[in-house]
């Protein structure tokens, strides 16, 4: 049951005449109830494993508080001298159960959604030195969500042993805060302490939270079926056959399906806030226009913001953090000479680990580990190139804060990440290679062989919507760089404006989107991740 069709909205229309209907205390197993039909629709069969990974860390999370409190106790009537090995004590049984939740939950994400393509490396390294048999690849079903619930029940974990939130008591409410279903689909990350504190807190109908729950969520109707779903015509058949398309052709393909990925993933996020707006709660926001960053580090803190947050600070602090990594750094600085590589030696380290994760956690295959590597690569060269760069522009006397180089600095972001795109995109690395070497070869070049026309489902007037809607969009991502509230403008207006306005949204996405002419909608993309 996708949220773009109309059986979702009688799904949320009747969960939401229960949920405000019923006694407050009511509310959340509403919720959880609903949460849980609406992940029986998509995959019933495997409801089991979210409640797998719901009961091991409402287990691991109780066993951690526990130990804690029971050491707490023995430490106050301990000798000094004791106290030392009752404190390594504690943490081993603490590391123990929280290392062991992070392995269960890994486990099941790994069968998932990687033991094919572990299975694949294993048989192409057998046959690579010419032994062994090529041992049987298995392909588990894959159930929603896994890749986004797995990730948020590990940071509850993460939490809870850290000591920055208590164990939850009730295994319910933890199911509930890994499949409510307004992120179970798509993300975003939300965490265990603000979300859940959200749902045991008395919600009543609000009309303005109706209306702009409502609006947000044809706002991401309009991203995904008036642009994403029409960018999507131009960049299939570009990457489906790519030796067929001139430079110029292959450039905008990647153009186009950058400009898809984003109408299409941010439009999901508009939709689900939508929803849980409606329903009173608030969930974590995902993007922030990521494409007026002006540098790699500043695009990935605007472009899936809650992924980035949760390797921040369960990848990244606890690899740089460790007492391993702190010897292997000390030990490698040693054999250094450039004081410049030795400041960037701990970060190099542990961004290594953050990005690779990045990959691996889009898709099992090589080319999305070299998608995370990539953005690695490129972030850690302009950080040891940085001082070149500076000496450069001073040199030059280049204006950094003046518009022009900011300009600059933005085109430059947008075309490594389009770039960064096509490695995604693409089937394989190395057709992504060849889209690539195709685009500099043949920048200028026919974009496709005379006579033909490899866009047959997309006409002219499809371009003039596309190109318009993008327009609408961009300025609403310009007014809201600036600090503008384009919502808050646009229920601020008197009724005889702002209601034209709302169907003039309405029914440019019943026309214009999937439900006008021969378009069909197609599936979230990050839906499959």
């Amino acid at each position: 049951m996708s949220y773009t069709t109309l059986t979702f909205l009688f799904f949320l229309l009747a969960t939401g005449i229960l949920y405000f209907a019923l006694p407050k205390k009511l509310q959340w197993p509403v919720l959880l109830a609903a949460s849980l039909g609406f992940f029986a629709l998509w995959c019933g069969k495997l409801i089991w494993m979210p409640a797998v990974a719901a009961f091991v860390i409402y287990a691991a999370a109780l066993y951690i508080q526990r130990t804690d409190r029971n050491f707490r106790e023995l430490l106050k009537g301990a000798e000094p001298s004791e106290k030392k090995s009752l404190k390594k004590k504690r943490d081993r049984r603490k590391k123990a159960a929280a290392a062991g939740a992070v392995i269960m939950l890994l486990a099941g994400l790994v069968a998932a959604k990687y033991m094919g393509f572990f299975g694949d490396v294993v048989n192409s390294l057998a046959a690579f030195f010419g032994k062994g048999h090529p041992i049987p690849v298995f392909h588990i079903l894959m159930p929603l969500g896994i890749s986004y619930y797995t990730l948020m029940a590990i940071s509850y974990v993460a939490d809870v042993y850290r000591g920055t939130v208590k164990a939850e008591k009730n295994p319910f409410m933890l199911m509930l805060f890994l499949c409510y279903f307004p992120h179970i689909v798509e993300g975003p990350f939300d965490r265990y302490e603000p979300l859940c504190r959200q749902f045991r807190e008395p919600h009543y109908l609000d009309y303005e939270k109706i209306r702009d729950g409502g609006i947000r969520f044809v706002w991401g109707l309009f991203k995904k079926f008036v642009i994403a779903d029409r960018a999507a015509l131009i960049a299939a058949p570009v990457f489906a056959e790519p030796d067929s398309f001139g430079g110029t052709a292959l450039l905008a393909g990647g153009i186009f399906f950058t400009l898809q990925i984003y109408a299409d993933f941010s439009g999901c996020m508009d939709m689900v806030r939508g929803v849980s707006h409606m329903l009173g709660i608030e969930i974590a926001e995902n993007f922030r226009r990521p494409f007026f960053a002006v540098s790699i580090e500043d695009f990935w803190r605007r472009w899936h913001i809650t992924l980035g947050h949760w390797l921040r600070d369960y990848v990244f602090y606890s690899v740089s953090l460790s007492k391993h990594f702190r010897k292997v750094s000390e030990k490698t600085a040693k054999y250094i000479s450039s004081q410049r590589v030795k400041e960037l030696l701990p970060a190099a380290y542990a961004l290594f680990f953050v990005w690779l994760c990045n990959g691996l956690w889009h898709g099992a295959g090589w080319k999305y580990i070299f998608y995370g590597l990539y953005y690695y690569i490129l972030m850690m060269a302009g950080r040891a190139a940085a001082p070149a760069f500076d000496a450069a522009a001073a040199a030059l006397k280049v204006d950094r804060e003046g518009r022009g180089f900011h300009i600059f600095r933005v085109f430059r972001t947008c075309l490594i990440v389009c770039f960064g795109m096509i490695i995604f995109r693409s089937e394989t690395l190395s057709k992504a290679w060849d889209m690539t070497a195709g685009i500099a070869a043949g920048l200028f070049s026919a974009p496709f062989p005379e006579g033909t026309d490899m866009f047959t489902g997309f006409g002219a007037e499809d371009m003039v919507v596309l190109l318009a809607a993008s327009a609408i969009l961009l300025t609403v991502s310009v007014m809201e760089e600036r600090g503008r509230e384009p919502l808050k403008l646009l229920t601020g207006r008197p009724v005889f404006i702002r209601w034209p306005l709302y169907m003039c949204l309405l029914f440019s996405v019943i026309i214009l989107g999937v439900y006008g002419g021969n378009h069909t909608s197609m599936a979230f993309i990050y839906a499959e991740f």
